[in-house]
């Protein structure tokens, strides 16, 4: 009995050493971008991701802002605006590189909208009763070419679109890229 539960002792020091060392291959396969653009909404856009890497593919968090006013009205019935819709995707994708330098990436996934403002056709005697903010869920896909000119940091250049229920749009927008190696 202390044979075998030296062995398996011995077994499970092996594997935890052993994933010890595939630990830090997971971050090194991690990229993190910030992205400034405009959209087709002809409003600033602020976008941001979070990516993992394999060879030939990727699976990215995407987070974007286009800053289009929203309407709150508070308790006193005072309005006011604040900075308008955020999406929120998931992005799985594949990534062809053409030397160390270059790379493009073409993706398609799900999001998530909030606060996407929709005109209503509606006789409203205000531009606030016309105004519909809601939420929505959309099919996303993006195309963005990464050219590293130091090691982990990249120029990005991307092209998105959001095809949702309440207004399809799309995005262009130059960045920066942060990564650990360019796959």
């Amino acid at each position: 009995m202390k044979r075998l539960s030296l062995v398996l002792g011995l077994a499970l020091l092996s594997n935890v050493a052993k994933s010890q060392e595939d630990y830090g291959d997971f971050f090194r396969n991690l990229s993190v971008g910030l992205e400034f653009g405009a959209a087709t909404l002809q409003k600033p856009l602020l976008s941001g991701f979070i990516g993992y890497h394999k060879p030939g593919s990727y699976l990215k968090f995407k987070m974007s802002s286009v800053l289009q006013d929203t309407y709150e009205v508070n308790v006193s019935g005072e309005k006011t605006t604040v900075p308008g819709f955020s999406e929120l995707a998931l992005v799985l994708g594949k990534g062809f590189k053409l030397n160390s330098n270059h790379r493009f990436e073409f993706g398609a996934g799900m999001a998530v909208i909030a606060d996407l403002k929709k005109y209503d056709q509606s006789n409203g005697d205000t531009v606030r009763d016309k105004i519909i903010q809601k939420n929505s869920a959309g099919i996303v896909a993006e195309a963005r070419y990464i050219y590293r000119f130091v090691d982990g940091v990249g120029v990005s250049v991307s092209v998105n679109g959001n095809a949702n229920r309440q207004k399809t749009f799309a995005t262009m927008g130059l960045g920066v890229v942060f990564s650990s190696k360019m796959l």
